[in-house]
């Protein structure tokens, strides 16, 4: 362990712009899309959808439900499976977790954004359109690494590799077990007992089970809610450590996979590829109300009153909404109680333009989950400005709108700042979210885990939020989306 601890504290030391924790800004869920693509799918059906359905007596061979990631894989693959398909968006746009918008003149993401070759969907993706990509942070950045610690009322600045392996070395102690629980993260019933035995555990407990400093202490805090995006008194311990398991087991190949490699052109621009390759038919602004598997087909209720039939319904809500859909026959109890309870992600991503290069360097700044900015770091780096990202677990810390309080938040790291714009989307208000990325919570593997994604009849569950492997992120939905269309197919024919 001292040497893993070397080996990464004299990489952070020579770097550069790959420094620590730089890239640590969590995917997830979790990601986005713009509203302009969303008007054109609705406004004109594509060609590929104008045939008859497959199935005799319906209007569609597949209805999907939900316009994120997992429903539009599954619409277009199973549109190019031959089938009939309608994909139906509540929303004005497609994307559902992820929205690229623009901000003070730069492409940014106000979900989930970050992708890498670790995560084999996505990337998967990524190769067959030809999409390119760009690193975080976005502009010239000077070698060298800065680390801001907020510690008991005074900032510590550390930028020396003695100073920072300290703190490496926690972070590897934390994370320890992660291959005592997660030795196939794709497979979670290959090391059942052992997630069993640690299920109950949240991340805070871990956490204040180990002798740290409080510099140490801090960090780890920090580190462990900008990925749970949540209390750490209400996110599994098992979930963070699924993290650190799925690229590998290293702090480096984390930081590479969730916060270094972005797609140029936003996250919508995977989405319109999507689209067009599939020649999807969507319908935004369409929530849906109720699902009704009849036994030979489904009806779909829109909030409108249109009444749409279909050989079988894809699911590719988040699963704290899908319970708001009436289903006949009724959802599974224990999956409706979950959504209910929600989910751990209920932070917030703020992005914030200040004025000047606060550094020459990338710079990260951490403090504790009480702090209203418990996670900073550096999104773009311009000549006469500088935009930073914050992952906070407390939407409701402070007004996150308030350019006076967020500047005074942030001068317990910046003393002369000067806050020049600010933007985020409130995903836990928002009706069709509600919430961020998804980490289970502590005791939810044993009471819910195999009630996840179970298909039903005519209806197929393939939600980003569950599964195996990198669930909560874009790569994880479109795995799921991409396992329902089979499914359909099986079904089908």
């Amino acid at each position: 362990m001292k040497d893993q601890d070397q080996n990464d504290s004299n990489m952070l030391a020579n770097i550069g712009r790959r420094g620590f924790m730089r890239r640590a800004g969590v995917g997830a869920g979790a990601v986005a899309a713009g509203s302009a693509l969303g008007t054109a799918a609705a406004a004109t059906p594509a060609s590929g959808s104008k045939h008859a359905a497959k199935t005799r007596g319906v209007d569609y061979d597949v209805i999907v439900l939900g316009g994120g990631f997992a429903g539009v894989t599954a619409a277009r693959d199973s549109s190019k499976n031959g089938y009939k398909t309608l994909l139906l968006e509540a929303r004005d746009r497609l994307g559902g977790r992820t929205w690229t918008k623009e901000f003070s003149g730069h492409k940014v993401e106000m979900g989930g954004t970050w992708i890498h070759w670790t995560q084999p969907f996505v990337w998967a993706e990524v190769q067959r359109y030809k999409l390119d990509v760009v690193e975080t942070p976005k502009g010239r950045v000077a070698p060298g690494v800065e680390i801001r610690i907020l510690v008991e009322g005074r900032c510590e600045i550390l930028d020396k590799p003695e100073q920072i392996g300290p703190v490496i070395g926690v972070v590897n102690k934390y994370f320890a077990d992660a291959r005592r629980y997660w030795e196939r993260p794709y497979d979670a019933s290959f090391r059942w007992n052992e997630l069993l035995k640690g299920d109950k555990l949240s991340a805070l407990n871990a956490i204040q089970d180990m002798s740290l400093t409080p510099v140490q202490r801090v960090a780890l805090e920090a580190y462990a809610a900008g990925l749970s995006h949540g209390p750490l008194d209400q996110v599994s311990h098992l979930e963070v450590n699924r993290w650190w398991a799925l690229p590998g087991g290293s702090m480096t190949a984390l930081h590479d996979s969730c916060g270094r490699y972005t797609f140029k052109e936003g996250t919508i621009s995977l989405i319109r590829k999507m689209v067009e390759d599939g020649k999807v038919e969507a319908r935004l602004s369409t929530p849906v109300t109720a699902v009704d598997d009849k036994g030979d087909h489904v009806v779909v209720t829109t909030a409108g009153g249109q009444r749409l039939t279909a050989a079988a319904v894809i699911v590719g809500l988040p699963m704290n909404v899908v319970h708001r859909v009436q289903f006949t026959p009724a959802l599974d109890p224990l999956v409706a109680e979950a959504g209910r309870e929600r989910h751990a992600g209920t932070g917030i991503k703020l992005l914030i333009r200040v004025k000047g290069r606060l550094s020459q360097t990338h710079v990260t700044a951490l403090a504790p989950p009480t702090h209203p900015f418990s996670f900073v770091t550096t999104y773009v780096m311009a000549e006469d400005h500088t935009i930073l990202v914050m992952f906070g677990p407390d939407p409701k810390r402070i007004d996150y709108s308030d350019t006076a309080a967020v500047q005074q938040a942030l001068r317990d790291f910046f003393p002369d700042v000067v806050v020049e714009a600010l933007d985020h989307h409130s995903w836990t208000d928002d009706q069709y979210a509600r919430g961020t990325w998804c980490n289970y919570k502590p005791g939810w593997f044993a009471k819910y885990h195999d009630r996840f994604q179970k298909d039903r009849g005519r209806v197929v569950f393939g939600q980003g939020d569950h599964g195996e492997g990198w669930r909560g992120f874009i790569d994880g939905a479109i795995g799921a989306g991409m396992g329902a269309a089979n499914r359909v197919k099986t079904k089908l024919g």
